[in-house]
């Protein structure tokens, strides 16, 4: 069987998830937005990862996105398991204020979503977890006049499967008016 890349490039967000004295980040690629009014957004996880366990348990978990730069520490957070070490305080993530839910919010993101979850979805070897976006946290001068990401003030973190990431040449971007 052929490998399973042919859909990527895709964002990478971290997914924050907390329940008791846990919280935990986990880099994820398959995840969109499905819904506008209301705001939903859908992650896959695999049944064997820390993270859906602790969003099961909890019922809510936020979607971090960041900046290129942030590779290393991305790729450092999807190395290990939060079962084994408390990630966060290994690679120095700060984290921020959350609005509604007790989610973690990454400080350095320049976005932000605080999900609560609405169905789970058993899918193959994952699972989807079906969030209602609760609330929205966005870094100033991040957008261009049409609310689109101003990719001249943010690189968005792209994955392209086997450990490889990189982010947008601002000069093939193409805007068709309609």
């Amino acid at each position: 069987m052929a490998g399973f890349y042919q859909f990527y490039p895709n964002v990478v967000t971290l997914i924050g998830s907390r329940h008791g004295d846990k919280t935990n980040l986990m880099p994820a690629v398959w995840q969109t937005g499905v819904s506008k009014n209301p705001m939903v957004y859908v992650v896959s996880i695999s049944q064997k990862r820390f993270t859906h366990g602790l969003i099961k348990a909890s019922g809510v978990f936020s979607a971090n996105f960041v900046d290129f730069k942030y590779v290393k520490t991305i790729a450092r957070l999807g190395s290990c398991s939060g079962r084994d070490i408390d990630k966060i305080k290994e690679f120095g993530v700060e984290l921020g204020q959350h609005k509604q839910l007790d989610v973690p919010i990454v400080k350095f993101a320049y976005a932000s979503f605080e999900c609560s979850v609405q169905e789970i979805i058993p899918s193959g070897d994952h699972d989807l977890f079906v969030g209602r976006i609760a609330s929205v946290h966005e870094a100033g001068g991040i957008k261009d006049g049409s609310e689109t990401i101003d990719c001249n003030a943010v690189r968005p973190l792209l994955y392209l499967g086997k450990d490889t990431y990189i982010t947008v040449d601002t000069g093939s971007i193409v805007t068709i008016r309609r």
